[in-house]
């Protein structure tokens, strides 16, 4: 039964350290964001202060400005990979990234 313990502790330490933002720094996918033709085109830079919050904001914009282009459907170019527990907590503080539909990179 101890054994059980010190592992269980010791993963779920690796999950919590693994989820803070030095270790996000290297471990995060890069997340990459665009219409169906291209015509808007997004990527995060989180140390630049490009995060999702100024995509959709980006996006709004697009819209507003090009109200006749056909392509109004925001797409994720990457794909979500669960078993990547370092990317737990972006999928639980930022759920409205992961609910966009998936359009492979091209």
């Amino acid at each position: 039964m101890k054994k059980y313990s010190f592992v269980v502790l010791i993963s779920v330490m690796i999950i919590i350290l693994t989820n803070t933002p030095p270790a996000q720094y290297f471990l995060l996918e890069k997340y990459h964001y665009q219409n169906a033709d291209n015509s808007f085109s997004y990527s995060e830079f989180k140390s630049k202060g490009l995060d999702f919050e100024v995509c959709e904001i980006r996006w709004k914009r697009f819209l507003d400005t090009n109200p006749k282009n056909k392509n109004q459907t925001l797409y994720r170019t990457f794909t979500i990979r669960p078993w990547q527990f370092w990317e737990w907590w972006q999928y639980l503080a930022h759920p409205k990234r992961f609910t966009l539909p998936y359009l492979p990179d091209r």
